[in-house]
């Protein structure tokens, strides 16, 4: 890594680390959270409450001052009343602490009065040569070595280790909002900015660039104080690593509200739409886009272009995947000869593209299932398509357990990427088969055009990096 990014390190991998605010055992917020999961997680470094009241929390000595700490912690996190945060940031630089979370809000996003209050902030981070992530955030969650600075109890477990990480302006990404437990392709690194004082974008997409544990990397961005720095930066991380962006604030009343929420400037929506365009990023348009969109990278290998192939249950659906094709730069992959050849001699009903199973079903019975396979074995094999999508279709009649030796078979290929939608008369059923088709590494999704620009994004993604 660069100097300038393992000067970060501290913010994921701290060896020991002080935390200040409530030290209160069993609630929902607070340091005494993020000290309940780093023990959870067997944290193997050394942990340092700081309370002026609190003996122990679950276990661990809580020291009344900083100054009673016999070490100089890597890592300080803040999460008391704005009131106090000063005060302590100042024994922080003392200390010899040199990277610092502030949890703590009323500060840039609180009006003029908080914008007096980071400017201070500010003054004492320089002073000191502290790095600040914050104020206003919660700072970070790593899986890849089981460290949290999250303050929020999420209620629930989480041990998988995946490889998309995520830099954010805002909390809704971190695992008190989002259920990463249900997420199949598992999530790496969130990293929560909020007022970005100090730390921001540029810096940690650099970093998560060079950090071999990412593989893909989404970018919840409202605003950059560095455009042309992150231009640059974006440039290099995407030749190596797709990056996914959402920014919000095109509208006037959204750039207004984006300055109450983290104290940002939306600056120049054009501005922005320029910058991203130019440096390889994928933008997206939907909060659960950054997730869902990363998934079909970190399962497939990048399409070798945009030839969309379809297995639908219904014909209607297959005209509308067509219209999402289109609109996201994808077309309707041209059929070789011997692939109709091969549909018709499966089932006197098909031939055309899309691929349309339901006319089948109403004589094949069971065998459907096997039509199914013999149908993508054609979109697999045929060399002008590039990427597939299937479509299912449930009921009480045909439960989601009937496709499980189909959807693993399909599972089994790695070659093409591919997502998949059901519909059907109940959502339960739905979902039940979008956890199936997950469970064999295909990924699924609650409508056929947020499945179909998945793959959009896949094959934007190659032709850019190509070019």
């Amino acid at each position: 890594m660069t100097k300038e990014a393992t000067r970060l390190d501290p913010f994921f991998n701290p060896q020991s680390i002080a935390l200040f605010g409530s030290m209160q055992e069993n609630w929902f917020f607070g340091a005494g959270v993020i000290i309940g999961d780093l023990l959870k997680w067997k944290y193997k470094g050394q942990i340092y409450p700081v309370h002026p009241k609190a003996k122990t929390v679950y276990g661990v000595r809580v020291y009344a001052d900083l100054s009673e700490v016999d070490a100089v912690p890597e890592l300080a996190v803040i999460v008391t009343s704005f009131r106090h945060v000063p005060g302590i940031l100042h024994s922080c630089g003392m200390k010899g602490i040199r990277s610092v979370v502030i949890v703590s809000d009323g500060f840039g996003e609180a009006g003029p009065e908080g914008k007096k209050r980071q400017e201070e902030l500010i003054r004492i981070a320089k002073s000191h040569g502290i790095r600040v992530m914050g104020p206003n955030t919660v700072g970070v969650f790593n899986s890849e070595n089981r460290f949290t600075t999250v303050p929020y109890d999420r209620g629930y477990e989480y041990g998988r280790k995946g490889k998309l990480s995520i830099i954010t302006q805002t909390g809704m990404y971190s695992p008190q909002a989002m259920a990463w437990n249900e997420y199949e392709a598992g999530i790496n690194k969130v990293i929560d900015l909020g007022n970005m004082c100090d730390v921001d974008e540029t810096d940690c997409l650099e970093y998560l660039g060079l950090d071999d544990s990412t593989e893909v990397i989404s970018l919840y961005m409202e605003h950059s104080r560095r455009p042309g720095v992150f231009l640059d930066v974006l440039k290099k991380v995407s030749l190596k690593k797709p990056v996914l962006c959402l920014k919000p604030g095109r509208s006037a009343g959204a750039a207004q509200a984006m300055a109450s929420h983290t104290g940002s400037l939306a600056g120049k929506a054009n501005l922005y739409e320029a910058v991203l365009k130019q440096g390889g990023a994928l933008q997206v348009e939907e909060y659960e886009d950054l997730r869902d969109c990363a998934t079909p990278f970190l399962r497939y290998p990048l399409p070798r272009g945009n030839r969309l192939g379809i297995i639908t249950f219904s014909g209607a659906i297959g005209i509308q995947c067509i219209d999402a094709a289109e609109a996201g730069g994808l077309v309707l992959g041209e059929l070789s000869p011997e692939s109709r050849r091969r549909l018709v001699a499966a089932n006197d009903t098909l031939g055309g593209h899309p691929i349309d199973v339901g006319p089948a079903s109403a004589t094949a019975g069971a065998g459907i299932f096997t039509l199914y396979k013999q149908c993508f074995d054609v979109l697999r094999e045929d060399e002008n398509i590039d990427c597939i999508y299937l479509n299912g279709y449930i009921s009480h009649g045909l439960q989601p357990a009937f496709y499980e030796d189909t959807l693993r078979y399909i599972g089994s290929c790695r070659e093409k990427p591919i997502v998949s939608w059901c519909y059907g008369p109940s959502q339960k059923l739905v979902l039940e088969f979008g956890a199936l088709a997950e469970g064999f590494g295909i990924p699924f999704y609650l409508s056929s055009r947020k499945a179909v620009r998945s793959l959009s994004c896949m094959a934007g993604y190659a032709r850019w990096r190509a070019a």
